[in-house]
């Protein structure tokens, strides 16, 4: 196994870490369910998905997500006291994990895109706060109930399964609408470009007739406090 590229995220004070996972691609066989349900007793993993929620601190999912991701699921919904990481996993060629890997960036909030790959395995995770009221307006939205069921958390899954197939078929509109809000902006103040090194912004993707919906979906959640 050899590490191409990895950024770690970050760490957040809180009381409660939730993670959702999803695989889309292959369910879990009986073995597979039984090395997940090894994390957790309360863990009850299906073929598809499986929860693990934190209320204490110094308490977390052991050995961290990404190695979930690597081997079980392709997305992961993670929410700290407000921080959120939204992990999008898939396997890619090394063209298509370079291009991705020029969309990783980390704003002055520390808000941003990580990348990492791992022989043909990338997992691209967005740091985000997300604006609460939109994530619920969003789940309450007649007939989205099939594909997000009026759950917060399942809503962002769907969404980010959507924005999966979008990086898959080479459209990364989504990272660049990340980079959009909080992306290194040339008019900081001085002090601010000492403390914070501007990274490359990235190539701006062509505009396409359509997926820009699924875009906006995930631009109206980013909250920037």
């Amino acid at each position: 196994m050899k590490i191409i590229s990895i950024r770690n995220g970050f760490t957040a004070d809180h009381s409660s870490t939730s993670y959702e996972f999803l695989a889309i691609d292959r369910p879990l066989d009986a073995e597979a369910r039984a090395e997940v349900g090894k994390l957790s007793r309360r863990a009850e993993p299906t073929d598809r998905q499986v929860s693990f929620f934190y209320q204490m601190d110094n308490y977390d999912l052991p050995g961290g997500w990404e190695p979930l991701m690597k081997q079980y699921y392709d997305v992961m919904v993670s929410e700290s006291y407000d921080w959120w990481t939204l992990a999008i996993a898939f396997d890619a060629t090394s063209e298509q994990r370079d291009a991705v890997m020029r969309y990783a960036f980390r704003g002055p909030g520390d808000h941003g895109v990580d990348v990492s790959a791992v022989d043909d395995r990338v997992i691209v995770s967005i740091l985000a706060f997300i604006d609460s009221n939109a994530l619920y307006d969003l789940s309450s939205i007649p007939g989205r109930r099939r594909r997000g069921g009026g759950d917060p958390t399942e809503t962002l899954l769907r969404l980010l399964s959507d924005i999966r197939r979008q990086l898959i078929a080479g459209d990364y509109r989504a990272l660049y609408a990340v980079w959009e809000e909080y992306g290194w902006e040339e008019e900081a103040e001085e002090e601010d470009e000492e403390e914070w090194e501007a990274e490359p912004v990235p190539p701006e993707p062509p505009e396409l007739e359509s997926g820009q919906d699924i875009v906006e979906r995930l631009r109206g959640l980013l909250d920037n406090p």
